[in-house]
């Protein structure tokens, strides 16, 4: 099953709400003495995964990045790679409900694993009516259950597997300073939860993206798939320069490392679209960003059910070839800390 169908597959109808009124609330609010419970018990669970793997001397990683669909996703299997690669937790955004609830209850059910995640902005319930897609999003992070937001697709060509399966369909766009932009990075500064944007790197989009990171300096945002580049000739001011560029002038800016193998060819354009590796390796600009601004990058896989046998792969990549060049206190900061600190609102060992 191509990514296309099995994401309209899972997707539920909404009913369409009449506007955009997102009520404002803060993280800080105050909270009963249950929930507080609740969510020191949680992060707790995950502390401990996290540290029984540094114990054993092993780098834990934390997959900021990936979409859970209940009754495809093989939950038993995933769980054992996790084990087995020292995965210590994934941020799971569910794609086959109307509300994030799948995702709470598998946190629930494996508490130690899952990080509760708002539903995941990358199929038709996003596509076709974002407004109400925000509103509910709103009201799932209201609850106090939630830690963190999933991939919102603003611009998105077809992946490798639907170009694979001849379906060129899936070429979206749902405008980044549009009443859906606006409201998701209003809802960020409002309750300092982070949120994942697909966004391709072209260079007409990227002033929007500049415009709205200067209207909503506290908005947490992170920037999928790091030097993802799939039409070359589209993208002539985009480099570790101007990252950086980036990175010093909007400080809650992030980047995910949710990137195509270094060889991989995005067959549309003809072009090797993973532009942070150079003859195989991790290029020596990239690096330098990455140890130069630590804090900036997380680790990812970009998992769907699609792709689920290469997990291993995918993460084993992400520790041999983007960690392994980098220092050891960088390291540690990309594989998990970062995530920790977004998810958590404290750094690793506070």
């Amino acid at each position: 099953m191509d990514r296309r169908r099995f994401l309209q597959h899972a997707a539920a109808p909404v009913t369409a709400l009449a506007t955009m009124s997102i009520p404002a609330f803060a993280q800080s609010a105050p909270a009963s003495t249950g929930d507080l419970a609740v969510r020191a018990a949680s992060i707790e669970a995950w502390r401990q995964r996290l540290q029984g793997m540094l114990d054993k001397g092993r780098l834990p990683m934390i997959d900021i990045q990936a979409t859970y669909v209940p009754g495809v996703t093989n939950i038993g299997q995933l769980m054992a790679w996790m084990d087995e690669v020292d995965i210590a937790q994934i941020a799971f955004a569910t794609a086959s409900s109307p509300d994030s609830g799948p995702s709470l209850e598998l946190h629930r059910q494996y508490p130690g694993y899952f990080i509760p995640t708002t539903s995941s902005g990358e199929f038709p319930r996003w596509w076709n009516n974002p407004a109400a897609f925000v509103s509910r999003v709103a009201a799932d992070l209201k609850t106090g259950n939630y830690y963190t937001m999933g991939e919102h697709e603003f611009r998105h060509y077809p992946s490798p597997e639907q170009v694979e399966a001849r379906n060129n369909g899936r070429d979206i766009t749902v405008p980044l300073d549009g009443p859906a932009g606006h409201a998701l990075f209003q809802l960020s500064e409002d309750t300092g939860t982070a949120f994942q944007i697909h966004y391709e790197i072209e260079d007409p989009l990227l002033p929007v993206l500049e415009s709205m990171l200067a209207r909503y300096p506290k908005a947490r945002v992170i920037w999928c798939h790091l030097g993802m580049i799939r039409y070359p000739d589209r993208a002539k001011a985009y480099n570790p320069a101007y990252v950086k560029s980036l990175i010093t002038r909007f400080p809650h800016l992030h980047f995910d490392l949710a990137v195509p193998r270094a060889e991989n060819i995005y067959r549309p354009s003809g072009a090797r679209d993973s532009t942070i590796f150079q003859n195989g390796r991790l290029g020596e600009e990239w690096q330098a960003l990455m140890e130069g601004f630590p804090d900036r990058f997380l680790v990812a896989s970009d998992y769907r059910p699609p792709v689920e046998s290469l997990y291993r792969t995918t993460m084993g990549r992400h520790r041999n070839q983007i960690l392994g060049p980098l220092s050891e206190a960088v390291r540690h900061k990309l594989a998990y800390g970062n995530a920790w600190r977004l998810v958590t609102g404290n750094s690793w060992g506070a």
